[in-house]
């Protein structure tokens, strides 16, 4: 069997990256086992894509073993080489949706874990990884999942208005065959930064979050606002963009198969509460946010039934529009990404391995990648900022760090009474 890439899939080409570390000694026939076991249980792991004249296509149950490359002795600036790498590296029509690197040394043991955002988001792989790293020391049945594709998320969908649906519809497909196409690539530089904070800033942080009645999330929005203020001033983007998990209500099909189709955000506009106290601002987002979701997750299939319905871009026209975007300084006024992730439990106490640390990394190849994933493991919050040189260069995201973690420094040991210094909490590289 075999359907056409949606547009969505067109449009989310690139990589997510998961680094594991672990303590603890594994065998290549167990790795081996475990993939085989995820791949068998999840529909998109065992897809290939298909180049025909009219398009892209998954082809279903026809894909060959998840690929396992083994690099021993490595040194940590091969592993580092090696990990952007496979980030950079896309995936060849005749292979899975998800490579697998192990970096084995004495007692440890590295993973590489590389997917097409395609198929996966950052929520998505830490499913992915949960399930592999279990099946290396569990037997437990894995259940095969039923194929899910956009067309099961929109369902029953029509437009309230056909007439006017299918006029609007027209009129743009028209437009968009006028965009010419572009061979040349865009000059790309990608920058990035990430950190993590300890438990004792995110225990201190999540303590001021409930004193003040707010979603640490509604926190992390304010803070990441003042410190784009900070770094960019008056060319800060005009809204930040804040992912949501569509793994919910109407959505709950979506919960545990790691297939990621669009699922939505909500935005705040910054520059708008610029002379308001911190957390005046944060209890007025939290104040919005649920109706914000809510109208979102209503929202979905709607979105994709007109995505869906639009001529698809090919990528030399995707080049033309990232130029002209360029020489009009679009850029500047895009949205800023925040993607928080939540709370990922990785070990168990059965395991014979100790997670040691674990890192997400993005790349996109068609377009350019403006945001600060967030996401909690053992206690400890991780930080990973993407940008690119047509926004914010090396310094500015080093900037941006800085200014967002003093932000939160400050409003989680700050007392009304007596003000904690700043200097008492730990943030590591």
């Amino acid at each position: 069997m075999k359907r056409k890439l949606s547009n969505i899939e067109h449009i989310l080409d690139g990589n997510v990256l998961c680094l594991v570390s672990l303590d603890g000694s594994l065998g290549s026939d167990q790795i081996r086992s475990a993939l085989s076991r995820v791949q068998r249980r999840h529909p998109a792991l065992r897809t290939l894509i298909r180049e025909e004249s009219d398009g892209l296509y998954y082809e279903d149950d026809c894909a060959p073993q998840i690929p396992l490359h083994i690099i021993s002795g490595a040194s940590e600036d091969a592993r580092r080489r090696e990990c952007e790498r496979e980030l950079t590296t896309d995936f060849a029509y005749d292979q899975p949706q998800l490579r697998v690197v192990w970096l084995p040394s004495e007692g440890k043991s590295d993973l590489l874990f590389t997917t097409s955002h395609r198929i996966c988001d950052g929520k998505s792989i830490f499913i992915l990884v949960r399930e592999i790293l279990q099946s290396l020391y569990s037997d437990r049945e894995l259940v095969p999942y039923a194929p899910i594709s956009v067309h099961d998320i929109i369902g029953g969908y029509r437009p309230v208005q056909p007439g006017r649906f299918e006029l609007e519809l027209r009129m743009l497909n028209g437009l968009l065959r006028l965009i010419p196409s572009a061979r040349r690539e865009p000059e790309k530089m990608e920058y990035s930064s990430e950190w993590k904070a300890d438990a004792t800033l995110l225990d201190a942080l999540k303590t001021r979050c409930k004193v003040e009645r707010v979603s640490l999330h509604a926190a992390l929005v304010v803070a990441l606002e003042r410190a784009l203020f900070a770094v960019l001033g008056k060319r800060l983007p005009k809204h930040i963009d804040n992912q949501i998990d569509p793994r919910r209500g109407n959505f709950s099909t979506l919960k545990n198969d790691a297939l990621f189709f669009g699922g939505g955000s909500f935005k705040v506009r910054t520059g708008q509460a610029a002379d308001m106290e911190f957390w005046a601002t944060a209890r007025a987002i939290y104040k919005n946010m649920k109706g914000q979701i809510d109208q979102e997750l209503l929202n979905i299939p709607r979105r994709l039934h007109f995505t869906e319905a639009l001529r698809p871009l090919t990528d030399g026209q995707v080049r033309s529009i990232m130029r002209i975007s360029e020489a009009l300084q679009f850029h500047r006024r895009s949205s800023f990404a925040l993607s928080n992730i939540g709370n990922i439990v990785i070990d168990d106490n059965r395991a014979p391995f100790r997670l040691r640390d674990l890192r997400l990394y993005v790349h996109s190849f068609k377009t350019r990648a403006l945001g600060l994933v967030t996401y909690t493991v053992n206690g400890e919050m991780y930080f990973y900022c993407v940008s690119h040189d047509k926004c914010l260069n090396s310094n500015q995201v080093n900037a941006l760090k800085r200014e967002f973690m003093t932000e939160l420094q400050h409003q989680a040991m700050r007392s009304d009474d007596d003000p904690a210094s700043a200097s008492q909490v730990l943030i590591r590289t």
